[in-house]
């Protein structure tokens, strides 16, 4: 299995999971369950093209990551506090499932270079990503 065939099924994988998480219907209750797998998504991704991500480049992640999903997750929740309205469910999940195969494949496009990441590389790639959606 080449590298990016692994890429494919980690980032399907890691949106399922995320697209799943989002659509608890109590409001803010995803945010904390979609930092990690979107973390773990990445850091199996580096593993897939046999690189190793330091601490630092963990950490610069997990704030791209946390600054992405804080505002994915405003809009969608907001909307689970009206009883009824049954669509804030649905715009977390698909707001997360986007956002994470967004990740994944700004990641892979930059692993595929062949040029080893550098830690403070992943913060640029995960916001740059964002931006163009």
């Amino acid at each position: 299995m080449t590298p990016k065939d692994k890429a494919k099924s980690i980032i399907h994988s890691a949106s399922a999971a995320a697209g799943s998480v989002a659509l608890s219907p109590i409001p803010f209750t995803d945010a904390a369950l979609l930092v990690p797998i979107q973390v773990g998504m990445i850091t199996s991704l580096f593993k897939a093209y046999d690189q190793k991500m330091m601490q630092g480049a963990i950490r610069g992640a997990v704030w791209a990551v946390a600054a992405t999903s804080f505002g994915r997750g405003v809009v969608g929740n907001a909307f689970k506090f009206v009883p009824g309205l049954g669509t804030g469910a649905t715009i977390s999940a698909t707001t997360a499932v986007g956002l994470t195969e967004v990740i994944g494949w700004a990641i892979v496009n930059e692993l595929e270079t062949g040029n080893k990441v550098q830690p403070g590389d992943i913060f640029g790639i995960i916001m740059n990503a964002v931006k163009k959606r």
